[in-house]
């Protein structure tokens, strides 16, 4: 990638030629498949509408800009009753997640599942921290030297939608997210709770788009929105 690909958004927040031409591309493509249907895009596509298109057209700038090949499109539907569709596409192993609202949650059109783990010290724990989430660091770090001797072992794999997409399959256990746009998590959320695993705000409650969010099978779930609130993070 050249350096003219890129473009410095903020502190350590980058985004580069392809999340734009992504974006311009889908919503091109929904806007003439969906006319009506309202857009809120990560690099600046608002178009009001009848409900609306949540879209991240890259999660996982960061991997993207370093040639690590973990990232993916999500596009999410808001209706009047919350997010009644999403899709996750992962381009590099040509996976497509998607979920529809009482219809259950699909890898490659095979129906998915979350963990059957309920121990947590058996448990796979994926974590974000975006930059936006730095005023947390000394909270959170203090944190993660107790949780890595709680757990399994921990992942921060760069891409929450894909962490999301991830609990759904069952790949990984449990997912303490911080500082999330809601472009990072409307697509995940509707899978996460279609394939069978739980997710709230870090309160237990059902503030998801806010962005501080807690993921995992139902068991792992709870012990980490417990363990999220003993810490204070």
């Amino acid at each position: 990638m050249k350096p003219s690909d890129i473009e410095k958004k903020g502190f350590s927040h980058y985004v580069t030629r392809a999340d734009k031409e992504a974006e311009n591309l889908l919503v091109e493509g929904l806007q003439k498949a969906f006319p009506d249907i309202g857009i809120y895009a990560e690099e600046g596509s608002q178009i009001e509408g009848e409900g609306r298109f949540i879209i991240d057209p890259l999660d996982g700038t960061h991997n993207f800009m370093h040639g690590i090949p973990h990232f993916c499109i999500s596009i999410a539907y808001e209706g009047n009753s919350g997010i009644e569709m999403s899709v996750i596409y992962d381009p590099i192993k040509e996976e497509l997640f998607t979920a529809q609202k009482g219809k259950g949650a699909f890898l490659n059109g095979t129906p998915i599942k979350p963990s059957m783990i309920k121990r947590h010290e058996q448990a796979l724990i994926a974590i974000g921290f975006p930059p936006s989430a730095y005023h947390r660091r000394e909270k959170l770090m203090d944190a993660l030297k107790e949780l890595i001797l709680e757990v399994n072992s921990l992942r921060w794999l760069g891409s929450a939608a894909l962490h999301l997409a991830y609990i759904a399959a069952g790949r990984i256990d449990g997912d303490i997210e911080f500082n999330l746009s809601p472009w990072d998590v409307a697509g995940g959320w509707l899978l996460v709770e279609e394939a069978g695993a739980v997710i709230t705000d870090q309160n237990g409650g059902n503030d998801i788009l806010k962005g501080n969010i807690i993921a995992g099978s139902p068991d792992i779930h709870q012990f980490l929105l417990d363990f999220v609130r003993k810490k204070g993070i």
